[in-house]
């Protein structure tokens, strides 16, 4: 008799052949991804998925930096990277936390 926890229908049961004893069975739980979080303010992104069975165009959102940073995040580092190229601000300007993505696109 399996322990009750594998007893549930959710518990997918792999059979597997072992020589001797003929067959075993391995219960599998499905994994839950993790939440995703903003590279630089560390929050919760919206509309993130880490499942397996999704196809990669639902995962994250389709805008840049979409999946990496929230909208605060994003639309800051995007003012930025505008100002650099008018020549408002210079590059020693920007703060550390936003040159990777600030970089990327100048």
């Amino acid at each position: 008799m399996p322990l009750p926890k594998n007893r549930s229908r959710s518990v997918r049961k792999i059979f597997r052949r072992v020589p001797k004893r003929g067959t075993v069975v391995h219960y599998k739980r499905r994994k839950k991804g993790k939440k995703h979080h903003c590279a630089i303010c560390k929050s919760s992104l919206q509309a993130v998925h880490s499942s397996s069975f999704l196809p990669s165009s639902q995962k994250a959102p389709n805008r840049k930096f979409g999946g990496q940073l929230c909208t605060k995040c994003a639309s800051r580092v995007i003012v930025i990277r505008n100002r650099l190229k008018e020549g408002l601000i210079k590059l020693e300007e920007v703060e550390i936390k936003y040159l990777p993505y600030v970089r990327h696109g100048v």
